[in-house]
């Protein structure tokens, strides 16, 4: 059980904040601040005018707040079908709606586990695979983030030893904001019969691409298992699996957290239908200059490190009294010593909104390079 004041003391303890958020806005206390902490990447989430458009939209259709069964009892409408053939038909594999990206990690990896499978994990993996791992006691190896020659080793030896190994990986690394090498996996996977590349595409799915890393690199084909999450560039709620049909079915069959979980209601279902059938193209550019701006990252994922908890705590705070909300990120999310800022772009925003943001930040770069 965790120690409360060792927490207190060590600075990593947390507590829910008085916020509300509405469009690019937070309500932080008595502030109004940029929201830059979110994973709303598209501004879509919090957005008044999506929202009165949909809910004209669905006046006229049979979707509801609730559903009242898992999908194994009864599927509560035909917004399921529509939303996963929308995917089946884009990226040419049989598609399954959980009702998040972690239930969904957490239900694929603990059914794919078998004595049989061996999982090789990049080591910046999303707590949900891991959890998953542990939990259902499967067979796994870990290799330093993004080290392809790491992978390749433990592929070369371990290759012949198990039925089936699986590779996971994210497209977009939700802490560090930087790409998984997907064509290096690709090439590596197709040195032997019994590789297969599990590839999480919460951050990238809609936001920078519209159908995300994998699809914009023409490798569809050549990735075995995607998971998209609807709830952040999308701003809804629930998660998309995307396999073959045999999988598909034993899925259905074993996962967990699909089988024993009462389904997201119907009408989020349709509100992610009724997303994807919008062009965002110009939040996309606004996004990218964004990105473009801050120079911090190639993705829509900033991380500004500061290192020790204390700075990390007291930078945050600097750039709430200047007009931004921005989490400070500590240990256990990430490794000890790499306290940061987690800034999270946006495509309702400007890159003139940013600049005061970016002279806090190369003021205090410049400080500490001198110190």
């Amino acid at each position: 059980m965790l120690d409360l004041e060792k927490a207190k003391a060590q600075g990593t303890y947390r507590e829910f904040k008085d916020t509300a958020s509405f469009e690019k806005s937070i309500r932080f206390g008595s502030k109004n601040l940029l929201n830059l902490a979110s994973n709303d990447y598209l501004g879509i989430a919090t957005s008044r005018t999506l929202r009165d458009e949909f809910l004209e939209t669905i006046k006229i259709k049979d979707v509801f707040f609730g559903s009242g069964a898992s999908r194994l009892v009864y599927n509560s409408s035909d917004a399921f079908y529509e939303l996963e053939n929308w995917f089946e038909k884009r990226l040419n594999k049989k598609a399954l709606i959980f009702n998040s990206g972690y239930s969904a990690n957490l239900g694929v990896i603990s059914a794919m586990a078998d004595p049989k499978t061996l999982f090789v994990a990049d080591k910046l993996i999303h707590a949900s695979m891991i959890d998953a791992l542990q939990l259902s006691k499967a067979n796994f190896k870990r290799f330093a983030h993004n080290d392809m020659e790491a992978l390749s080793r433990i592929l070369e030896k371990e290759h012949s030893a198990y039925e089936t190994i699986i590779v996971l990986t994210e497209s977009v690394f939700s802490m560090d904001g930087d790409i998984a090498d997907l064509k290096t996996m690709v090439s590596l996977k197709k040195q032997y019969e019994n590789v297969k590349l599990y590839v999480d595409e919460a951050h990238s799915f809609f936001a920078l691409n519209e159908l995300g890393i994998v699809h914009s690199q023409n490798l569809d084909n050549e990735i075995d298992f995607i998971l998209i999450t609807l709830s952040k560039a999308l701003g809804g709620s629930g998660a998309v699996f995307l396999c073959n049909q045999e999988m598909r079915e034993i899925l259905i069959n074993s996962a967990r957290s699909l089988i024993f979980s009462t389904a997201i209601p119907s009408v989020d279902v349709a509100w992610t239908s009724f997303i994807l059938s919008k062009d965002f193209s110009d939040r996309r550019k606004n996004l990218q200059e964004c990105v473009d701006f801050l120079g911090l990252s190639k993705t829509q994922i900033c991380p500004f490190i500061v290192g020790e908890n204390e700075d990390t705590l007291a930078l945050a705070k600097d750039l709430t009294d200047a007009g931004f909300f921005v989490p400070a990120i500590r240990p256990p999310t990430v490794p000890v010593h790499t306290s940061r800022l987690r800034i999270s772009l946006r495509g309702d925003i400007t890159a003139e909104e940013l600049k005061p943001l970016k002279e806090i930040l190369d003021a205090y770069s410049k400080a500490h390079l001198q110190s």
